[in-house]
């Protein structure tokens, strides 16, 4: 899947595979967040362009485009500038990263000129003609951009790693693990989890107060069974269950009321 010649770049090096636990050989100490979203396999190279630039490729296939898009994601929110490779793409100082089917490209180069930045996204683009396969969004992330969310403020999550990475509160490490999405809206964070059914979001959210009073948080829950956790003097959270869903806002009191409004009736259609 790696092209020996695209673009004016030329493979200078054999294909590296790594599967299964061999990817803690290629990604030192955040191999496991890849495993979380669903690893399958990587193949890497060296790549040269006349006269003196280097790419490095890195294509990582995952067990679904769900997790591919997750990874994507995870690595890409709020970086680059958006760019037609794949089924979307980041091009920054240096790299470009995009998300095509079950696949995920990251492409690195020492050169961080103009130049050098229009000659990887043409490296990226010959690479992604060599998958053929594409898959849909995730179905969470497409009812979302739907509703007006903007989709490079969100990160796909598939378990603890990836929430901690991207909502790094106690109180939400303490909801069970949940596929879902982290993001931001203005100046408020919002995390919404998707369980099985209503009442396993229920239990979910019931479960997490049980674990919130052990670590003495300030919390409330009032007649309608909405949590609300003050965070600072100014900023608090707001939990409730939606349906098959539990959402969380955090943020000044009158800005996370409007955004868990917008998402309340997003996640309602």
């Amino acid at each position: 899947m790696l092209p020996t010649a695209a673009a004016g770049w030329t493979r200078t090096d054999s294909v590296a595979v790594f599967v299964g636990k061999d990817l803690y050989l290629l990604v030192d100490g955040g191999a496991d967040l890849f495993f979380e979203y669903g690893f399958v396999r990587a193949l890497t190279s060296e790549y040269s362009h006349r006269p003196d630039a280097s790419a490095a490729i890195e294509l990582y296939e995952m067990n679904s485009p769900s997790a591919a898009y997750g990874l994507f994601t995870s690595f890409t929110v709020g970086t680059g500038i958006a760019v037609q490779v794949g089924q979307e793409a980041v091009l920054g100082k240096g790299y470009c990263i995009f998300w095509k089917g079950p696949h995920v490209g990251m492409l690195t180069t020492g050169s961080v000129d103009s130049a050098s930045g229009q000659m990887l996204l043409q490296l990226a683009g010959e690479l992604e003609k060599q998958i053929h396969q594409t898959g849909p969004l995730p179905g969470l992330c497409a009812l979302l951009r739907e509703g007006g969310l903007e989709s490079r403020r969100m990160v796909y999550v598939r378990g603890k790693l990836a929430l901690g990475n991207h909502f790094p509160h106690a109180w939400a490490k303490t909801l069970p693990p949940a596929d879902g999405v982290v993001g931001e809206d203005h100046e408020s964070r919002y995390l919404i989890l998707e369980y099985a059914d209503a009442a396993a979001a229920e239990a979910a959210l019931r479960a997490a107060a049980v674990e919130w009073e052990k670590l003495q948080l300030p919390i409330a829950q009032d007649s309608g069974g909405k949590w609300t956790i003050q965070l600072n003097k100014e900023g608090l959270a707001r939990l409730e269950q939606e349906e098959r869903y539990v959402l969380a806002v955090s943020g000044g009191r009158e800005q996370s009321e409007a955004l868990a409004s917008l998402l309340r009736g997003i996640l309602a259609e």
